[in-house]
């Protein structure tokens, strides 16, 4: 029996598709180059031009299949840095963290295809709708995105870019990703010749007015109504890291971190001493000898107040949390704040009861941690009312965004990534942590285990630091204590941001759904439509 002939006009119709998955892959890597290391910054428009052709060209699943490849080449090559915890982690990750771009290409192209196919609407009008679309779709889809996990969003590309960076005081981190998709569909549609003037101003108009803002926030001079100024001592260990350490590793780390003090304080006068995230691996006020060794060695630095990251307890002693206390000049525990936001398979196990034992082994630390129940800052000076941060919930505005609106003047970051002395996750922690500083328009201090320890301005820039000076000091690993000045409003003013929240991703979704509403309810198809 012979086989039917093969249709030449599918053959050669399946190769623009391939070609344009081809370069949604290329494209997707193009962002992972755009966040650190490579930090090819606002390349990043171009990773979008493969989804957008996509979107206006190809029924749902080849869209879909676009947008997924995309975020598989993006989100591989962006947390490569997860094989240091295990090397399968970056691929277990990948086919679901690519979801999003794959709904995202194929409900774009719902909007756009459905759009074009509008002879009611004005042309402008309809460039104008496209435009926004783009913009605010990916915008909403990113914050649900990071509602599972938040890192390397869009807005990271430009963390180096603090102009671009100041309307978040106003939007908040997606206002700056909706300023970047605005930028991606205008190129696009230059390069394709499907730009309207209405849709070109729209971009003029708000990267004009962003751009503006963000001119007169770096150009302002600083006025400070009370201004506080105090010195503070970080301390930064560069200890390696595990699991469950052994008594001789307690000791080191004690030691370690006392010594480093003692000989600071020795030397320079400093009003506080901030340890980073869990710097002795054991907690505080346990009851074991090595508790009590570290409490005799933290002792033996009393008179000036201690700001530690350190493991402790719950008010009724039956859990363990991940926090900060505040030892003050005598030796006292006058201050406390637990994590609020926990990591997922770090700190605690999700569905522990469900999971396979070979993966809770795998990733288990043999407890989970209990989170912290509210965000409060904690008065570390007279006039200094500190919001700490733990190292990965330092990536979350709900969490910095509360500090600033239950009264923090300053932030504080105590971080430790150690766990990832090879790869480039903490300076890609550094730059997750600076937008937080923009939207709350307040200073963070930053003290880590290994490196990156210093001050980034409330404009975001990443400045003050301990170690050996460097062109790019974020990517320094080593042992090192200093000091840092910093000047604080006693009272600051609340950003719009600290006050509403994320208002504009609110928006973009009414947006959006009235725009569906519209689509539906007024078809006006063309002869020649596709299948949805």
């Amino acid at each position: 029996m012979t086989s039917p002939p093969r249709d030449e006009h599918q053959k050669i119709s399946c190769k623009p598709l391939i070609i344009t998955i081809l370069c949604c892959m290329v494209s997707g890597m193009l962002y992972a180059a755009c966040l650190p290391p490579f930090n090819f910054g606002l390349l990043v428009i171009f990773a979008f031009i493969p989804l957008f052709f996509a979107a206006e060209k190809y029924r749902w699943k080849a869209r879909f299949l676009c947008g997924w490849l995309w975020g598989c080449a993006w989100s591989v090559f962006s947390y490569q840095f997860l094989r240091e915890i295990h090397p399968v982690l970056p691929y277990l990750m990948m086919p679901v963290i690519s979801l999003w771009p794959g709904v995202y290409t194929w409900a774009l192209g719902y909007f756009l295809q459905n759009i074009s196919r509008q002879d009611n609407l004005p042309e402008q009008l309809r460039g104008v709708l496209k435009l926004l679309t783009a913009a605010a779709l990916f915008a909403v889809l990113e914050w649900t995105r990071c509602r599972l996990f938040v890192w390397n969003d869009l807005s990271i590309t430009v963390w180096r870019m603090p102009l671009i960076m100041q309307i978040a005081r106003i939007t908040g981190r997606y206002g700056v990703t909706f300023l970047l998709v605005t930028a991606a569909w205008t190129v696009y549609g230059f390069f394709w010749k499907k730009i309207t003037v209405s849709a070109l101003i729209t971009t003029v108009v708000l990267w004009g007015i962003s751009l503006g803002y963000g001119t007169i926030q770096l150009n302002s001079q600083v006025h400070y109504n009370k201004p506080v100024t105090f010195k503070v001592a970080l301390i930064q260990g560069n200890l390696p890291q595990m699991r469950r350490a052994g008594g001789r590793e307690i000791k080191t780390a004690i030691d370690t971190y006392a010594g480093l003090t003692g000989r600071l304080l020795r030397q320079s006068s400093v009003d506080l001493v901030l340890w980073p995230e869990c710097a002795v691996p054991i907690a505080y006020r346990g009851n074991s000898p090595a508790g009590s060794y570290y409490r005799n060695q933290v002792a033996q630095l009393a008179g000036t107040p201690l700001l530690i990251g350190t493991l402790d307890f719950t008010p009724d002693g039956s859990g363990m949390t991940n926090g900060a206390l505040l030892i003050d000049s005598t030796g006292s525990i006058t201050g406390k704040y637990d994590k609020f936001h926990r990591v997922p398979f770090g700190e605690y196990v999700p569905c522990r009861e469900y999971l396979p034992q070979w993966m809770i082994r795998t990733f288990d630390m043999g407890r989970d941690l209990s989170a912290g129940v509210r965000l409060n800052p904690v008065n570390v000076l007279p006039g200094v009312r500190m919001g700490t941060v733990i190292c990965y919930e330092g990536v979350f505005s709900y969490v910095t965004a509360g500090l600033a609106e239950n009264g923090a003047n300053v932030l504080a970051a105590l971080s430790n990534d150690v766990w990832y002395p090879r790869s480039s996750e903490p300076e890609q922690h550094l730059a997750n942590v600076v937008m937080r500083c923009v939207e709350t328009a307040l200073p963070m201090i930053r003290c880590s285990n290994n490196g990156g320890s210093g001050v980034v301005s409330p404009q975001g820039v990443f400045q003050q630091y301990i170690g050996t000076p460097a062109i790019r000091p974020e990517l320094i690993r080593e042992q090192a204590a200093g000091t840092v000045e910093v000047t604080i409003d006693k009272f600051p003013a609340k950003t719009f941001f600290v006050r509403f929240g994320n208002w504009l991703v609110y928006l973009a979704g009414c947006f959006l759904f009235l725009e569906g509403l519209m689509l539906i309810f007024q078809p006006r198809f063309r002869k020649n439509g596709s299948k949805y």
